[in-house]
Order: structure tokens, then C-alpha cells, then sequence
């Protein structure tokens, strides 16, 4: 009896570090958006954000145009965040990190460096950037 209740509890605790956990779904998003910024890939980072996009006057439509327009705007993106924490309350969450940007036009370079809140929300099985942009 005892040798088979140690073989379940070996075998669940196995299916759990398997398992991706909540957060490291998140960790995967903002991984994504880090990496469409790098490439310029706008369907990339577009599949990181939610239909339901919201944060003060900018919806869906207007983050896409924005992003968009850096993309064709720029000659070249770097984009590093580091310092990543996540707080889950449910289907939403907060992801925080520091954060590098520098964009580059025709030679000239601009950096811009600072903290920021991401507000996501689980959809499906993953999550989605809702807001904080």
C-alpha cells in the first residue's frame, strides 16, 4: 500500500513540474512581445494582445496602428526587459518589469528606459495583454 502511494504521489508530483504554470504562460507572452519588438514582426506581437485591448483612449485598432507605425517608422527596434515579476488574481494579472527601448532612424539612435505594468487577462487556455501599453 505504502510502495503505491508513493509511486501516485511520484508520478503527480512529475505530471505537476511538467505542467506550465499560469505564470510562466505569462512570462511566455511578454517573452513574445520582447521578441516581435526585435524583429518588427507585427503578427508576432499582435497575437500578444488581447481583441479586448483597453487602456485609456487606445483600443485594439489604435494599439495596432501605433505599433504598426514604429514598425514602418523605425529602421531598427531593441526592446530588453528584465526584472520580470507577475501577480495573478484569477483570470487577471499584472506583469511588472523594467524595461530598455532604443529605436534607431538614419543612423541616430533614442533610448527610452523605465518600469512598466502590463494588465493581462487569461483567454482560453493562455493570456492576453489587455492593457498598460
Amino acid at each position: 500500500m505504502r510502495r503505491s502511494l508513493s509511486l501516485l504521489l511520484l508520478i503527480l508530483f512529475f505530471l505537476l513540474a511538467c505542467a506550465t504554470s499560469e505564470e510562466e504562460k505569462i512570462f511566455q507572452v511578454l517573452k513574445s512581445r520582447e521578441e516581435a519588438f526585435q524583429k518588427k514582426d507585427l503578427a508576432l506581437y499582435l497575437s500578444c494582445i488581447s481583441q479586448a485591448y483597453q487602456d485609456k483612449d487606445e483600443d485594439f485598432a489604435r494599439l495596432k496602428r501605433r505599433i504598426e507605425g514604429y514598425f514602418k517608422t523605425f529602421d531598427k527596434i531593441y526592446y530588453y526587459s528584465w526584472d520580470r515579476t507577475v501577480e495573478i488574481q484569477g483570470e487577471s494579472a499584472v506583469g511588472v518589469q523594467q524595461f530598455n527601448l532604443e529605436v534607431e532612424k538614419e543612423g541616430k539612435r533614442h533610448q527610452f528606459s523605465g518600469k512598466e505594468s502590463i494588465l493581462l487577462r487569461k483567454e482560453g487556455k493562455g493570456w492576453k495583454i489587455i492593457g498598460g501599453l
